[in-house]
């Protein structure tokens, strides 16, 4: 309810954007878990073995989900086209109205029509209807593919949002085949209880202009999808030859849109993932797939009950290194639960 009753247009002042942001966080961060888990599958070059090394988190664009459906916007086409017609139409009534004061301002071109409509009998609301018809046919039919354009950009390298997506549980038998190999890979434990800023990996500078500010949020589980569509509709009013929106002088309606975004995940499909995602905007690295992010060493990590014998020696003498609690997963063939349990590998 925070979320979608908060927003911070692009134009608002820093005082009132610290007060929107306080008030998620006076909520958000008292309920981050202790513990959050990252399933992670064993890959052919070996990012994730190197990123658990470096004690980094790797974030990407959300078009690299597997779902392909994940942050899927709703966007309500009809209702932006019939918005366009009415603004149209609003437009041709104030070309009349100046038409009939004899304006100045009216292009000579337009008002040889409406002249010719008037002389033919039609009326005022007749001529709207024929001038949009006629003349703004090809306009508003190429809006679906403006709208389409905009979409995608929430699920490409180009958007500058990058994301890691986290679980409460290191028990869901579920996630472990999904996201970590069928029990192939591993899972890495975090403490996110004291979460701070943090930084990109390339460097440690402060004034680096890949300085980050990540977002921790739960994923919103829903029976319908994010509608974005004033969000697009406002895109669809910019002019695309202008590269950003202060060039285009309209303020964005709401800089939280792009946090609100991927959030949402269909409630039937996903919500025993109960899911964090990790977010970040790197608007320097835009064009990468994958970006890492520098945060404190794991505090633990769980090897995957069929992991190859080579690849756990590989984690175990890292996890050894930095001082890094391990763990195996196993089912207890002494009970008919199907309950999947850990324990802890003692180090000599």
């Amino acid at each position: 309810e925070i979320i979608e009753q908060s927003y911070i247009p692009f134009n608002i002042d820093k005082t009132a954007t610290s007060d929107v942001w306080s008030n998620i966080y006076k909520l958000v961060l008292p309920n981050i878990p202790e513990k959050l888990f990252r399933y992670r599958r064993i890959d052919d070059k070996g990012y994730t073995i190197e990123s658990f090394k470096s004690k980094t988190i790797s974030l990407c664009h959300a078009g690299m989900f597997p779902d392909k459906y994940d942050s899927y916007l709703y966007i309500d086409q009809d209702k932006i086209h019939k918005d366009l017609k009415n603004a149209l139409k609003d437009a041709l009534r104030i070309t009349l109205s100046h038409i009939t004061q004899k304006s100045p301002e009216i292009r000579a071109e337009k008002a040889t029509k409406i002249c010719y409509y008037r002389e033919c009998g039609y009326t005022d609301e007749q001529i709207i209807d024929k001038i949009l018809t006629d003349d703004y046919v090809d306009f508003c039919n190429n809006i679906g593919a403006a709208i389409k354009k905009q979409e995608s950009r929430f699920r490409n390298p180009r958007n500058s949002a990058k994301i890691a997506c986290f679980t409460e549980s290191v028990q869901s038998k579920y996630m472990w085949d999904r996201y970590a190999d069928g029990y192939k890979g591993f899972a890495v434990e975090y403490d996110f209880s004291e979460y701070v800023f943090s930084l990109c990996a390339k460097c440690d500078k402060r004034d680096c202009l890949d300085r980050v500010h990540p977002y921790l949020f739960p994923i919103i589980y829903s029976d319908c999808r994010y509608d974005a569509t004033e969000i697009v509709h406002y895109y669809s009013t910019l002019d695309m030859s202008q590269q950003t929106k202060s060039q285009n002088n309209i303020p964005f309606p709401d800089t939280l849109f792009w946090i609100k975004a991927f959030l949402y995940k269909d409630k039937e499909t996903y919500v025993y993932e109960k899911e964090w995602r990790f977010m970040c905007c790197c608007e320097n690295r835009v064009q990468e797939n994958h970006i890492e992010l520098t945060v404190k060493k794991p505090t633990a990590i769980y090897y995957g009950t069929y992991l190859p014998l080579e690849q756990k020696k590989k984690l175990s003498l890292i996890a050894r290194s930095k001082g890094i609690k391990e763990y195996e997963m196993y089912v207890n063939n002494n009970t008919a639960s199907y309950s999947l349990n850990y324990r802890e590998i003692e180090n000599d």
